[in-house]
């Protein structure tokens, strides 16, 4: 007596194991870092007004920033030194300050330079100028000015980093 079930169960079996993956399958890329991105930043040692240095500010809005764009590195800030190595993705930021040009209007400028695997791209100097409110405080101040910089220098490094393809027109 034969069973009925063993050549459907065969044919099943069959179908069933080449829907599995394969050992010899690559596992899709990890979603973490996938290097490291370096903000180097240069700046005289004078300090102006105000209770945060501007290194610790660039420090903290720059990281914020970048850190919105979901970018997968991992953002590391240090202020530049003598007889460092460079890193392989580096931004370096020469701040040349921030300045009131007309009254209750604020100027950051920093000439950025991004180090990309032995490339240099010159971004030139950065501008943002922003218009404080009456009364605004002048750290708020500050914070405005400084996150202004960072988006367009996040749209600058991601357009080199992460460039988008090119889509024709319809």
């Amino acid at each position: 007596m034969k069973p009925r079930y063993s050549a459907t169960a065969l044919i099943l079996f069959i179908l069933l194991a080449g829907t599995l993956p394969s050992r010899a399958e690559t596992a899709p890329a990890a979603e973490g870092p996938q290097g490291d991105l370096t903000i180097v930043v240069v700046e005289s040692l004078n300090r102006g007004p105000g209770r945060i240095a501007n290194f610790d500010r660039i420090s903290e809005v720059f990281t914020d920033i970048f850190e919105e764009r979901k970018w997968p590195l991992n953002i590391k800030v240090e202020r530049f030194a003598a007889n460092t190595p460079t890193d392989e993705t580096q931004l370096r930021i020469f701040y040349q300050g921030t300045r009131e040009e007309v009254p209750g209007e604020l100027v950051f400028r920093a000439w950025m330079i991004l180090y990309e695997h032995g490339n240099k791209h010159d971004f030139g100097v950065v501008s943002y100028r922003y218009n404080a409110r009456p009364a605004q405080q002048e750290d708020m101040i500050l914070e405005h000015v400084f996150r202004g910089a960072a988006r367009i220098a996040a749209d600058k490094v991601e357009a080199v980093l992460f460039p988008k393809p090119h889509r024709p027109k319809p």
